[in-house]
């Protein structure tokens, strides 16, 4: 798709998008000028940033990227034991008393009163 298409099928002229997006690109823009292109000459500095800026904005080469996995740390023995020194008891606990609480789940089903 060209850019001409994509400006002419807008309802909103390009003058009054807000200008967000290129406040935010601007600080790519210099990350990769500082980090990723060659400094000995301007022309071969700015074919390196625009080729990464081309790189980023690419939703296929974007979507394909491996996303990085979150690393979680289960709790330790001391934190658990701490956690479960008050067990919720469902049944017994009053309307005003449930406002007060926080009860959180935990992978054996067993729920927690956290004040």
């Amino acid at each position: 798709m060209h850019g001409a298409q994509v400006i002419s099928s807008h309802v909103v002229p390009i003058g009054l998008l807000s200008e967000e997006a290129a406040e935010a690109r601007k600080k790519h823009f210099r990350k990769y000028g500082v980090d990723f292109a060659r400094k000995f000459s301007k022309v071969d500095c700015n074919t390196d940033i625009l080729n990464r800026l081309l790189l980023t904005s690419d939703p296929f080469i974007s979507c394909n990227r491996t996303k990085r996995k979150k690393k979680s740390k289960s709790f330790s023995q001391e934190a658990i034991s701490i956690l479960l020194t008050k067990t919720l008891n469902c049944d017994s606990s009053s309307d005003e008393d449930y406002e007060d609480q926080i009860t959180c789940e935990l992978g054996n089903n067993r729920l927690l009163q956290l004040k």
